[in-house]
């Protein structure tokens, strides 16, 4: 007959066992996993480092550190690598105004002392610098090493949390990411500059400029600009909804500081046929294009597709030439039609002179 007490202890080694396993392996479960291995080839895991900027901005010299500190109390030490940008890195392409420069380091651990489930705790080290937001996400990561044929341990597979220690699998991941954000404030200057001998120097004119958010930041603020007007007096312009009209004379100029760099921008200058021709150049991140020839009666855009502020130099400039006035009083722009009244005039003196003749020779 067999002790039950006997029974009872193969049940509940049983017992046992099956839970180790579903713990361990999730028997019947598609697990994801940040590493698999084999006796031959052991699983490994690294982390993953997102860097985020936008448009304007060059790759600032800065290292992010990580640890792995570990939960279970016999497991071995395990160290990352740091990750290093230069400004020597290449950003790649743009997604809609935005760089992601991605880097990986490799989680390496020492010596396991035997089979079974190793904890450790993954996160980022934070750093200082005040233009950079740093990762405060938390990973938990699952080391299964198991025994091999030949007697000896190997790491079979790897699996990752996010923000849990529940060991669940629905809560896990298939890569280890710590994403960072770049950010930088700058500043956008537009200037107005009225050119012609008999050009009106206290004439203004009208502008619009539009803002769109740039593509690290979660919404468009409300940007206040400075005007100074050539006496030295100033006025404050406010964007309502990304945009604002103004009136720029011959000296003045509008200043908004603090804006984030990578947003766009566009600024308009009003069309009028005045007799005012219009040109505008670009200064875009310290790089100053030509000057593009508007006419005076049509609107002249500072860009047809928008710019980006940078964090270097940023200055749109218009300038108004005024047509000149010949000594005859006869501006150039009006030459043509007065040519046609004076065919007119002519024609009619002709045709009065010929009918006259005709009605004397009867």
């Amino acid at each position: 007959m067999i002790n039950k007490k006997r029974i009872g202890a193969l049940l509940l080694a049983g017992t046992m066992m099956m839970g180790m396993s579903t713990t361990a392996f999730a028997a019947g479960e598609k697990v994801p996993t940040v590493g698999n291995g084999t006796e031959e080839a052991q699983a490994s895991v690294s982390i993953t480092k997102d860097f985020e900027m936008a448009e304007g901005l060059g790759v600032p010299d800065v290292t992010f550190d990580f640890t792995a500190t570990k939960v279970t109390q016999d497991a071995p030490d395990a160290t990352i690598s740091s990750i290093s940008y230069v400004d020597m890195d290449q950003k790649g392409n743009a997604n809609n105004g935005k760089y992601v420069i991605s880097k990986n380091s490799e989680i390496s651990f020492g010596t396991f002392p035997h089979a079974g489930e190793y904890v450790y705790t993954v996160k980022e080290t934070m750093g200082d610098n005040q233009n950079i937001t740093y990762s405060s996400d938390t990973y938990t990561l699952r080391v299964y090493v198991a025994n091999g044929q030949n007697g000896g341990l190997f790491v079979k597979a790897i699996t990752a949390e996010k923000g849990t220690n529940t060991g669940e699998a629905a809560n896990k991941v298939e890569k280890i990411l710590f994403t960072n954000t770049y950010r930088k404030n700058t500043s956008l200057v537009v200037e107005k500059k009225t050119t012609g001998e008999l050009a009106d120097k206290s004439k203004k004119f009208d502008f619009t400029i539009t803002f769109e958010k740039s593509a690290t930041e979660d919404s468009l603020a409300e940007f206040t600009g400075t005007l100074t007007r050539k006496d030295g007096a100033t006025e404050t312009v406010t964007c309502s909804n990304g945009t604002a009209n103004f009136a720029l004379a011959d000296g003045d100029k509008l200043v908004f500081d603090n804006l984030p760099a990578g947003t766009k921008y566009t600024v308009t200058e009003k069309g009028v046929k005045d007799g005012y021709v219009a040109h505008v150049k670009v200064t875009d991140n310290g790089t100053t294009g030509q000057v593009v020839n508007g006419t005076d009666a049509e609107d002249l855009l500072s860009s047809q597709n928008g710019n980006y502020v940078g964090e270097n130099d940023n200055k749109v400039e218009f300038e108004n030439t005024y047509n000149e006035v010949p000594l005859t009083g006869v501006i150039m722009n009006n030459l043509p039609f007065i040519l046609l009244i004076v065919v007119a005039v002519v024609a009619f003196g002709t045709l009065a002179f010929v009918k006259k003749r005709r009605t004397s020779d009867r």
